[in-house]
């Protein structure tokens, strides 16, 4: 019994040693962890992506090219139109632009306002200006607002991938 009442005290104090010293392993890990500096997002450099994507996309409207509009797009993109459907991929995405086209869609103009980053996912918030003239008819312009989520892709590309907008602001 005697013998038993010293191992015990022994064993709480290899205990306590064992995990004092994983706890110092673990803190120095976490110190080592935040002692590393994060890579920091160039947003002005994203955003000049992103402004060179969107006069693609204007540029893409005018040529009528659907294919370059949807190859703007993640593979798994969303696009919410106001008054309509959630459309999911790019293959949609293209058939819902190859149908605005045909409805007269002539032009996109987009004007970035701020750029939010968050990773390897950045916001832009925008306004656009779309240039409509269905066949026959006079040339109408649609003002609203946008905000995007773009995703950096594999290669470094940044992509449209959740792509949201509202229409019929006020003629400024």
């Amino acid at each position: 019994m005697n013998k038993l009442l010293m191992i015990i005290p022994l064993v709480f104090l290899l205990c306590f040693t064992f995990n004092c010293q994983k706890g110092e392993e673990v803190a120095e890990e976490v110190k080592a962890e935040q002692e590393e500096p994060e890579e920091v997002m160039d947003l002005a450099q994203v955003r000049k992506s992103i402004e060179e994507a969107n006069v693609n996309l204007g540029e893409a409207f005018r040529q009528g090219d659907t294919v370059a509009l949807a190859n703007l797009y993640t593979e798994d993109a969303w696009l919410m139109p106001p008054n309509s459907e959630m459309i999911q991929g790019k293959e949609s995405v293209e058939t819902f632009w190859a149908g605005a086209i045909q409805m007269g869609v002539k032009d996109a103009m987009l004007t970035t306002v701020d750029v939010i980053g968050m990773g390897d996912l950045v916001c832009e918030i925008g306004k656009y200006v779309l240039t409509i003239q269905p066949e026959g008819q006079d040339a109408i312009e649609d003002r609203g607002k946008y905000l995007v989520i773009w995703k950096q892709t594999d290669n470094g590309a940044w992509k449209l991938h959740v792509d949201i907008w509202n229409t019929s602001l006020p003629a400024q």
